[in-house]
């Protein structure tokens, strides 16, 4: 077995490896950088969509709103189905009474 050779290390060997150690970390912060900007598109997209929802959202809630409106204006309008059949059998009581025939 061959003995190595010892080499003196100089300063400029320690800069260049030193250099060569920042060149692959620089490449590794690269990809945390691209990556970094795909999530932050993500997050663009999302916030886009969630504003979407929300203005849909504020749409069904004003239909809804007017419709409420809406049923209520009827109730207004329309006599309730106890009501009438409660009038229509007190009619039918004083028809009978009356003998009025239909």
């Amino acid at each position: 077995m061959k003995k190595a050779t010892n080499k003196k290390m100089t300063i400029d060997d320690l800069a260049v490896m030193v250099a060569k150690g920042f060149a692959g970390v620089d490449k590794k912060f690269d990809g945390v950088y691209r990556k970094f900007d795909e999530v932050d598109n993500k997050f663009a997209e999302v916030k886009k969509e969630i504003s979407e929802v929300k203005k849909d959202v504020a749409e069904v809630k004003e239909n809804l709103a007017s419709t409420r409106r809406d049923v209520l204006a009827m109730g207004d309008k329309f006599t309730l189905k106890y009501e009438f059949h409660d009038l229509a059998s007190r009619v039918s009581l004083l028809e009978q009474k009356r003998k009025v025939k239909r």
